[in-house]
């Protein structure tokens, strides 16, 4: 029988025991249209659903091997509202997150550059370091979000993006840079801005 015509109980089963990718992918593809749905209701902007529902893929492919699931529909909608919720509440509060973790982490000398640059994320989701973000080659935006967004170690974000350790620390550092400059040029076209 086709993956495709599964119940959703068998897929589970399949990529639990085989981790049958073919078999998630079709489970998932089954709700997309609720996923995204939900993200839409909570999150409010076609653009920011859309990242959501390729958060929560990446969710349920960590989550669904450790939990018992009767009813995937019902779950996955859990899952799907969850994740909405615990994204607004991150942009509810102003965050700083300042780059001395990365490299205390990372046991690294700090650049002199770096020493004064921190990522601030605003209560406005359009601000000008989304938009900057935005603008970055796929890897670098890749790897600032899973590490400064969604809080991940290098070792954690070479894991997920099959990329290797210098490959990430790469791609931040030169995404760093480059948000610096895109927010600096942002900024001095914007005659009411703080510099």
């Amino acid at each position: 029988m086709s993956v495709k015509k599964l119940p959703d109980h068998q897929l589970i089963e399949r990529f639990r025991k085989r981790k049958d990718k073919d078999a998630l992918a079709t489970l998932f593809l089954r709700y997309m249209e609720l996923v995204y749905g939900v993200c839409l209701k909570y999150l409010g902007q076609p653009e920011a659903a859309q990242d959501a529902v390729m958060d929560i893929y990446e969710l349920i492919n960590r989550k669904l091997p450790n939990h018992k699931v009767d009813n995937f529909s019902g779950w996955l909608y859990m899952v799907s509202k969850n994740h909405c919720l615990q994204q607004l509440r991150k942009k509810s509060k102003q965050t700083i997150l300042s780059l001395d973790d990365m490299f205390m982490q990372n046991g690294q000398e700090m650049h002199q550059e770096d020493e004064t640059f921190e990522l601030i994320l605003p209560d406005d989701p359009d601000d000008q370091l989304h938009d900057c973000i935005d603008q970055l080659a796929e890897h670098q935006q890749t790897c600032i979000r899973l590490f400064y967004f969604d809080k991940l170690s290098y070792a954690d974000i070479a894991e997920r993006t099959a990329m290797s350790l210098d490959q990430v620390r790469s791609h931040i550092q030169n995404g760093r840079r480059n948000l610096k400059k895109c927010i600096q040029a942002k900024r001095s076209f914007d005659p009411g801005a703080n510099i």
